[in-house]
């Protein structure tokens, strides 16, 4: 709707009919209403092939998640090597500070996007220069406050890192709109290529500037470079520009989904126990956290990214009919489980082999708050379509509660246990995770409309094999005890691969050849 077709049907209506006001009104609001539609570009959700596309989704997905991995793994692998945990940590404080000033930004209008059943141009638009007026404020605050927070926090590096690393902010917000447009459109393949090139420019970026000698640095500027690069290949991927508009009216269609999600993502993004343990502790402490969540998070982008790029969209399509969802979800949590137990539990079980290996034994001392984080990682993957289903069902107003809970939980247990170390503390806050996860279980049993059982059971078989190879494994670890790290870590992996991958397959054979299936497109699916 542009404000000359409206003055001009305006005119046209009162040149008609001059002597009768209410029927002038009337043609009038007609005339208006016609060229609204006739000017707004709908983005709908895909209606047909959706189990196609998230099929095809999954598949990118787990691509893109690899290839990231792979080469953030190879980076955070040398960059172990040459950083110490002092330098990690003070790279990981300032990336904290910089996410959580800019976790108040409305990002969260871009789930909203996704949500949405009928989305024009404006709303498009509207989201896309909010977005961009928050994010050049956020950082012009972290660049005013730079100097006083480096002071306060006892660390002169974060004056100079901070103006660097907020810059992500920018370019971070500026793709909201285009991420929600292929995030509507299920187009994962171009997300997936976006991402590997972002993680290629990232990683060179890095490395180059590590062999140049630039330290810390290094690791910081990569991070910028990531942002960068997904910004350009985001809004190069996508139909759409950015036109002159912006309407209050367009944001207040959005705004109780999208302030619901953006208060989530304000939780998510806060980083809290980061900054909390960056001034109780120390940068050294926190560059061991940090160093042991990185690994975390690294197995959790490569076995949860592909689920977490393609949960959310097809659930949110599939909002009116309750069957394809309680089964597309159940299916989906057996796969989540049986792809993610085995990696967790496996990493705990080798952790001190894997660490001295790879990372040098500088990094020992975080074994233990590895195998705490592989705890945690038992439940990410199944967070994922948690969030997911009750996002995408029009609840962000349960899960934005749940999250400001945990994160409320999340200070309280730092600030109880820091003076034991951060080995201790990562411990408690794995507990902490066990025990919140039934109320985020009770919320999808209200949505799906199940039983406890029947949500439990998938989980089952994936925990009976997984304690079957750490049985396995530990049984061969007395006869290998005397081989070098590099055989006995080989050995380990594949005799416990070999055992899950059996088991599993003699647990839930169904299951299995359900996902072949599928995999091989043998099965008519309707979604």
């Amino acid at each position: 709707m542009t404000a000359p077709h409206i003055a001009a049907a305006r005119e046209q209506s009162a040149a008609g009919v001059g002597s009768e006001p209410l029927k002038e009104q009337s043609l009038l609001d007609r005339n208006e209403k016609r060229l609204e539609q006739e000017e707004e570009v709908v983005y709908g959700h895909l209606r047909s092939g959706r189990a196609r596309a998230a099929l095809h989704g999954v598949f990118w997905s787990a691509l893109s998640g690899f290839a990231p991995a792979a080469v953030a793994a190879g980076v955070f692998t040398v960059t172990s090597r040459f950083l110490t945990p002092a330098e990690f940590g003070l790279v990981a404080l300032a990336a904290s500070i910089a996410m959580l000033a800019s976790a108040v930004a409305p990002a969260g209008f871009g789930q909203a996007l996704v949500q949405r059943q009928d989305l024009g141009r404006r709303h498009l638009d509207s989201v896309f220069w909010l977005c961009i007026l928050v994010a050049l404020a956020i950082y012009a605050v972290l660049v005013l406050a730079a100097p006083a927070l480096a002071g306060f926090m006892g660390e002169a590096g974060l004056a100079a890192l901070l103006p660097v690393i907020g810059l992500r902010v920018v370019f971070d917000l500026a793709v909201v709109v285009p991420n929600a447009l292929l995030s509507r459109a299920m187009a994962f393949s171009k997300m997936a290529m976006r991402t590997t090139i972002a993680s290629l420019v990232s990683g060179a970026v890095c490395l180059g500037l590590l062999a140049l000698g630039y330290g810390l640095w290094a690791l910081a500027l990569s991070q910028l470079a990531s942002s960068v690069a997904i910004c350009v290949g985001t809004l190069l991927s996508v139909d759409w520009r950015p036109g002159l508009r912006f309407e209050w009216r367009a944001l207040r269609e959005l705004a109780h989904y999208g302030m619901f999600a953006s208060g989530h993502r304000i939780l998510r993004m806060m980083r809290l126990d980061q900054i909390l343990i960056g001034m109780l502790l120390g940068t050294t402490a926190l560059g061991i956290f940090s160093f042991a969540r990185r690994i975390f998070q690294l197995l959790n982008d490569f076995v949860a990214g592909a689920l977490n790029a393609v949960s959310y969209s097809l659930l949110a399509s599939l909002q009116s009919e309750h069957e394809k969802l309680k089964e597309a979800y159940l299916f989906a949590t057996f796969a989540s489980a049986a792809l993610s137990f085995p990696v967790f539990v496996g990493l705990a079980v080798v952790a001190s082999d894997l660490i001295a290996v790879l990372f040098g034994a500088h990094w020992i001392e975080a074994v233990p708050a590895v195998r705490s984080f592989c705890v945690i990682g038992l439940l990410s993957c199944i967070g994922v379509l948690q969030a997911s289903l009750i996002n995408s069902q029009g609840n962000p107003n349960w899960w934005f509660y749940y999250m400001a809970a945990k994160q409320a939980v999340t200070a309280l247990v730092i600030v109880a246990f820091y003076r034991f170390g951060v080995s201790a503390l990562v411990f408690a806050l794995a507990v902490q995770n066990f025990l919140m996860w039934p109320a985020a279980v009770w919320m999808v049993l209200k949505i799906l409309k199940i039983g406890p059982w029947t949500y439990l059971r998938p989980f089952l078989s994936p925990a009976l094999a997984c304690l079957a190879m750490l049985v396995g494994v530990l049984a061969l670890r007395q006869y290998v005890a005397e081989d070098t790290a590099y055989l006995r870590l080989a050995g380990e992996v594949l005799f416990g691969a070999i055992i899950y991958c059996a088991v599993l397959a003699a647990l839930d054979s169904r299951r299995i050849f359900q996902m072949r299936d599928v995999v091989l497109k043998r099965r008519a699916v309707s979604a």
